[in-house]
């Protein structure tokens, strides 16, 4: 394995959605942009389900878009790859996050994560970019990577020898927001362009948003760390703080001095929550492990994010941002969602 020093498309995304924002980046301008105002979660109550964007972040200009491909042998899946590769001069393929060889220590578990090849050398090794960054609870710890492997090195990190379970097949196949149908094959997969565009519509429905959103994953967190945590709320919970952490840093850099005081404020203090979520749930996770649950403390965060959130909510509309969603989720909620 070869290094090179790698400067991170956006900052503090989600290990799906900071590489596609380093594919995103290099195909179309503008893209980090888009990345930004698309934020939002949404909660399906029924599948305990979640999506952060709120468009297809697989539509790519031109009408096309990106979907899943499968391979069931390694040599399938390197000759798809490659030949992606030499089309588009880069690809989005699916890792396991725990056999990633640029990790310090262990991750917290074996989950799909992607991460972009860009380039191959004249003696087969691949060049790959993760820009990816986090600090796991087992203390484990993952910086951005560039870099070469080899073709044994790349073989190894793409392989699903067992299958996904169904939290990552959901977790694929909303990565960019809205579903993009999975592969026939998932012992490797990886993603190419095509001809059409994905539908902007959840499966199901209706699915909560804004305040009611926060409400439900307050109560799906609960349920989880209740039981054997095996559906990993906490780390869906810890994809939607970064990504809104992302989505006000973007806001406060793009409008500048057009934010008066007091929007600069209310932006300051919905981000400061958002960026603190992860660890007071870290904390209510590890009591709960220890047999000593905290429910007030999760419920009580939740709270004080979505009061923040629908303060903030007219900045956000004002600027792109998105508009407030708290009067339909009330209505849902009156009909018994």
């Amino acid at each position: 394995m070869r290094t090179d020093p790698v400067t991170p498309a956006s900052a503090g995304l989600s290990c799906y959605t900071e590489n596609i924002a380093v594919y995103l980046c290099a195909r179309s301008a503008g893209s980090t942009a888009l990345l930004a105002r698309s934020v939002r979660l949404a909660v399906d109550p029924v599948t305990g389900a979640f999506s952060h964007h709120d468009r297809a972040l697989n539509n790519l200009p031109g009408g096309r878009r990106l979907g899943y491909r499968g391979a069931p042998d390694a040599g399938t899946a390197l000759t798809g790859i490659a030949a992606e590769l030499a089309r588009r001069g880069r690809v989005l393929v699916v890792a396991d996050s725990g056999a990633l060889p640029w990790l310090s220590g262990a991750a917290d578990d074996h989950a799909p994560h992607l991460v972009v090849v860009d380039g191959r050398t004249p003696d087969g090794d691949w060049h790959l970019t993760d820009a990816f960054t986090a600090l796991f609870s087992s203390g484990g710890s993952q910086e951005p990577f560039s870099g070469e492997l080899s073709a044994a090195e790349f073989t190894a990190l793409l392989a699903f020898p067992h299958g996904l379970s169904e939290v990552h097949r959901t977790r694929n196949a909303l990565a960019f927001g809205f579903p993009v149908a999975a592969p026939p094959h998932e012992t490797y997969q990886w993603l190419a362009e095509e001809e059409g565009t994905t539908e902007e519509r959840l499966p199901g429905g209706p699915w909560l948003t804004g305040s009611a959103a926060l409400e439900e994953s307050a109560r799906l967190l609960l349920a989880d760390l209740a039981a054997d945590a095996s559906r990993g709320v906490l780390q869906d919970v810890w994809a939607a703080a970064q990504h809104h952490v992302f989505r006000d840093a973007h806001l406060t850099a793009a409008a500048g001095a057009a934010l008066a005081p007091e929007e600069r404020r209310a932006l300051d203090a919905t981000t400061a929550k958002w960026r603190e979520l992860p660890r007071t749930l870290r904390f209510a996770a590890n009591s709960a492990r220890r047999g000593r649950p905290r429910p007030s403390l999760v419920s009580g965060a939740f709270t004080a994010l979505a009061d923040l959130e629908e303060a903030a909510s007219p900045i956000h509309a004002a600027h792109g941002y998105g508009v407030s969603t708290r009067p339909a989720a009330r209505s849902y909620a009156r009909q018994g969602g």
